[in-house]
């Protein structure tokens, strides 16, 4: 299952530097998954969804919907020069098998999810290939590339405690944090996985990059240029942001973004 493949890559740090096993793990996996549906997927949808729209300062959502719009641009191309209308979506039969894939291994099936198992119209497509690119590229990047920034001072993200929560306001001393937050050994596993989730590969392909050289059409060459001279204003823009910010929000700088997930 997707729970497992996912515990199967990150599962043994995380097992090691908390005091959840790994069939506890699981369980937490597959809860989140139930939780994942294809509004949560869509910025857009999200960000709707969440009351979030007219928050101010809210780099995420701004930085976000900027690539969300760069990526949405793109595929808009690329997706109508190669299908002429509609009826070349729905009768795609590779297509629609990968997306019935997608929804039936990825999802479980689960129709409450919301995630489409066929798409039957250019526009449908559209939203479903931009949901997949900024998920693997701007989401991931948003979620994964600050975990050390985080967690590297134990107290904000403690893998584990090893006592309870106080249960009433006052009642909680030095002592007794000290005794609750993760000894040193654990600690150090933590921090091993935060440092390598962090990472940055010296191979990294950022988004909008593509060394191989896989359309050879005019129209999908020129559509790759104009994306990445898009990314290239974004990424003008945060940095001009966070050179007068007291505290920077580079996650989402394409520069520190991925074509797609490398761990």
């Amino acid at each position: 299952s997707l729970a497992r493949l996912a515990l199967s890559i990150c599962g043994w740090p995380s097992s090691q530097g908390s005091g959840v096993t790994y069939e506890g793990l699981l369980l937490v996996v597959q809860r989140g998954l139930e939780q994942v549906t294809y509004t949560s997927l869509c910025l857009p949808d999200d960000i709707l969804h969440r009351g979030m729209s007219h928050v101010p300062n809210y780099h995420y959502r701004d930085d976000g919907m900027s690539l969300w719009e760069a990526i949405e641009s793109f595929v808009t191309g690329i997706v109508t020069f190669y299908y002429g209308g509609d009826a070349a979506v729905s009768e795609d039969i590779e297509l629609q098998a990968w997306v019935m894939d997608i929804f039936t291994n990825g999802f479980l099936g689960r129709t409450s999810s919301g995630v489409p198992s066929s798409l039957q119209t250019v526009a449908e497509l559209i939203k479903f290939l931009t949901m997949v690119m900024f998920t693997c590229s701007a989401q991931h990047a948003a979620v994964n590339n600050g975990q050390y920034d985080l967690g590297a001072f134990v107290p904000n993200a403690p893998s584990s405690m090893r006592h309870p929560p106080p249960s009433e306001k006052g009642r909680a001393f030095l002592q007794h944090f000290l005794d609750t937050v993760p000894e040193v050994a654990t600690t150090a596993n933590i921090l091993v996985a935060l440092i390598l989730l962090s990472s940055q590969l010296k191979d990294r392909r950022l988004l909008g990059q593509y060394p191989e050289e896989w359309f050879t059409e005019a129209e999908p060459r020129r559509l790759i240029r104009a994306f990445q001279g898009r990314l290239e204003e974004i990424r003008d823009r945060i940095e001009e942001r966070n050179h007068l910010a007291e505290l920077r929000y580079n996650y989402l700088n394409p520069l520190e973004i991925e074509n797609s997930i490398s761990i």
